[in-house]
């Protein structure tokens, strides 16, 4: 389906790229007294997003680049503290410029800003290795806050742009057998308004070679539960195809101020399920290395983002 260009230039400006959970924690945590360092580095690019139930297609790639720092340090064997901490820059684009110029919309310079903040502490409720077991997985849970960080939100976003809360439940297994594993992730997240509560999931296996090298496959998503679809309620079916007079007062419509102020992009529903494929070695002294690539299969008002990143787990004993 071929989509109006005034549709697709309003929509664009609506976006809010979340990234934070592709550095998430897992089940497996720190033992007493040690801390795990983890940097990582991310780079994302899109050049079309879904919109709805129609996709939009760009004239230039908007492209994001990350990078964090994770610290995770065992109070107990079973409670661990953790704080993520990161810088992104969203690139310069123009996101249309057709008929030789014609039809363009403002150039975006290169935007800089802290991320959002994750700090919170995770409590192991089984470990596998404890257990007498053998199929019992490890459990985590995990009670955290978000704050907010001091990016732009117009016309994209580095994050949700809103502090808030959030509860993870973290599962992980080793079979056994053949090198297999399994990780996975249940979350809730609950912010300002009006950004939307969000359900949060991530499932995937691996596949051990030779005792220093992983294989993991996975899909990892987001479901909003609530917020609107579009900012501007003119935008969506049937009011898209109406065309009606527009109000102005000293050429200014105040239609287009309340959308602006009381239904901003941040506050739309998102959902989004990403197929990931990870690489990963570890050395002799436990450092654990990772080459991941992410890819956006489905959503709904959420860019089709193509990641890829870099990860180095480093542990100390304190």
């Amino acid at each position: 389906m071929k989509i109006p260009f005034p549709f697709l230039k309003i929509s664009l400006l609506l976006f809010s790229l979340s990234i934070s959970s592709l550095y998430s924690q897992q089940a497996w945590a720190p033992y007493e007294r040690q801390l795990w360092v983890r940097p990582v580095f991310i780079h994302s690019e899109y050049d079309s997003a879904f919109l709805a139930g129609q996709k939009a297609k760009y004239d230039d790639n908007v492209r994001i680049s990350v990078a964090n720092l994770a610290l995770e340090y065992g109070i107990t064997d079973r409670l661990t503290a953790d704080l993520t901490i990161g810088f992104g820059k969203l690139g310069r684009h123009r996101i249309f410029n057709r008929y030789l110029g014609l039809q363009q919309t403002p150039e975006v310079p290169d935007k800089y800003g802290f991320m959002d903040t994750r700090f919170g502490l995770r409590y192991k409720l089984v470990d596998e290795f404890d257990s007498k077991y053998r199929w019992m997985p490890t459990i985590s849970l995990r009670v955290g806050g978000i704050k907010r960080g001091d990016y732009d939100r117009n016309p994209q976003s580095l994050g949700d742009g809103a502090s808030g809360g959030e509860v993870n439940l973290y599962l992980a297994k080793d079979f056994g057998v053949w090198g297999m594993g399994g990780l996975g992730e249940l979350s809730y997240r609950k912010r300002e308004n009006p950004v939307p509560d969000d359900i949060l999931y991530y499932s995937a296996l691996y596949k051990r070679f030779f005792e220093s090298l992983f294989l993991t496959i996975g899909m990892r998503g987001q479901i909003g539960q609530g917020g609107y679809a579009y900012a501007d309620p003119r935008q969506q079916p049937p009011w898209n195809l109406v065309r009606y007079p527009q109000p102005s007062v000293y050429g200014i419509n105040p239609y287009d101020v309340y959308v602006q102020n009381e239904r901003p992009a941040w506050g739309r529903k998102e959902v989004f399920h990403n197929a990931e494929l990870g690489f990963s070695y570890v050395d002799s002294f436990g450092n654990f290395y990772t080459l991941f690539y992410s890819e956006t299969i489905a959503g709904y008002n959420t860019a089709k983002l193509q990641t890829v990143g870099f990860a180095i787990t480093l542990p100390y004993n304190l």
